[in-house]
């Protein structure tokens, strides 16, 4: 199976001439701070933010080079609007982490390039500066370490289609690229292609183990997987530009899957190399070139879980030493004390005051686990138990 989507993105607003027009036009002062604040209203309102996120608050982490930022709701993940206030021509940032961009998408049933629709306003002008582009192989058996391997023995290469000046005819040129790959044990889980200031970057890597070892907020769907690789296509600047544009310009599913596909082939299309010239396309290659022609690449579903409480349980029962305490307690004096201890720390937990941290986190992630489990037996059978059998647990 192979799924295509949008992994996350960052959007730059920037004043209109027609406003800007209208307050010279009205000998108004133009006071940027206040402008910005109007801009925010209006693509928030677009965008339904507050009915999707929840009410506006201050964002005590601006992105970098922004002094006043916000978001909405209380979250886990990360979103902010933001804009420096002594400097105009930054415009108005506004990142979705992959996360919040799911869980947008996921709230509000739009795609993203219905969502670059409907922003659009005649009170600024709204293009991406950064979009991450992802083809996401799953139990098609790809392995990163070999694709590492064939790199580094120059069995395969970036290819990018070109016509012949004199005869027309299609050829392939060989792109050379700096590449790095990133040794765990024996294998290569990462692959990275391309420079960190280039335009456009590809990650290819092992989304399952990733998932797994940081237990994220796709862990449940990775553990149904034999197999989950993931490539994942950076495109900042001038290439977002245009994307931006792009996806202006799509009318439906298949045509944004196309969009992702087209992309992805054009600017990262691997070929095997026979006598250092470009033969067959790869197999995940292939795969897919094969959206482009019959569609049959799904969009990636958007479903996000926090995982931060099961972290917590695991090492409660795994790492924390509790275990080991219920043990030796019934060891000594057996199960009913054990009931005993268990009953004392429910008494406990009834008079507890947590501190600011504590209360900090149930702010930011209650409304999100009520959303996937409305009930804790929904989340012991679903999630809570899965994980700590799947970890050797229970």
């Amino acid at each position: 199976m192979l799924k295509l989507g949008v992994d996350e993105l960052t959007l730059v607003l920037q004043v209109s001439k027609m406003v800007k027009q209208y307050f010279a036009d009205n000998n108004y002062e133009f006071v940027w701070h206040g402008v910005a604040e109007d801009i925010i209203d209006d693509f928030a309102r677009l965008s339904n933010l507050q009915q999707i996120f929840g009410r506006r608050i201050f964002e005590s982490r601006p992105p970098q080079g922004y002094t006043t930022a916000y978001t909405y709701g209380e979250h886990s993940f990360y979103l902010a609007i933001a804009y420096h206030k002594y400097m105009m021509n930054m415009g108005i940032i506004v990142k979705f982490s992959a996360q919040a961009l799911d869980y947008y998408c996921e709230q509000s049933g739009i795609k993203v390039y219905e969502f670059i629709k409907k922003i659009q306003s005649a009170t600024y002008t709204a293009r991406l500066s950064r979009i991450d582009l992802t083809a996401d192989f799953i139990d098609e058996d790809i392995d990163v370490t070999s694709i590492y391997n064939d790199l580094m023995h120059k069995r395969i290469g970036l290819f990018r289609q070109s016509a012949n000046n004199k005869t027309g005819e299609i050829e392939y040129k060989w792109q050379p690229m700096k590449y790095e790959g990133y040794l765990k044990e024996t294998e290569v889980p990462t692959i990275y292609i391309g420079s960190v200031q280039s335009k456009s970057r590809l990650r290819i890597y092992d989304k399952k183990r990733e998932q797994i070892e940081r237990k994220g907020s796709k862990y449940d769907k990775a553990l149904l997987y034999r197999n989950w690789v993931r490539f994942e296509g950076v495109f900042r600047q001038e290439y977002a530009h245009q994307l931006t544009e792009a996806l202006m310009s799509v009318g439906n599913d298949t045509e944004f899957t196309n969009l992702i596909a087209c992309t992805l082939v054009q600017k990262y299309g691997f070929r095997y190399i026979d006598g250092g010239a470009a033969d067959r396309e790869t197999e995940y290659t292939q795969l897919i070139m094969n959206c482009i022609t019959n569609g049959t690449a799904a969009l990636r579903a958007p479903s996000s879980r926090n995982n931060d409480l099961l972290r917590s349980i695991e090492h409660i029962l795994g790492g924390s030493g509790m275990m080991t305490v219920l043990y030796k307690i019934k060891e000594i004096w057996g199960i009913d004390a054990v009931k005993d201890f268990l009953d004392f720390l429910k008494n406990y937990v009834d008079e507890y005051e947590p501190n600011e941290d504590c209360r900090y986190w149930l702010r930011k992630n209650a409304q999100d686990y009520l959303l996937h489990f409305p009930q804790y037996n929904d989340f012991k059978m679903n999630a809570m138990i899965p994980t700590l059998m799947k970890g050797g647990i229970l």
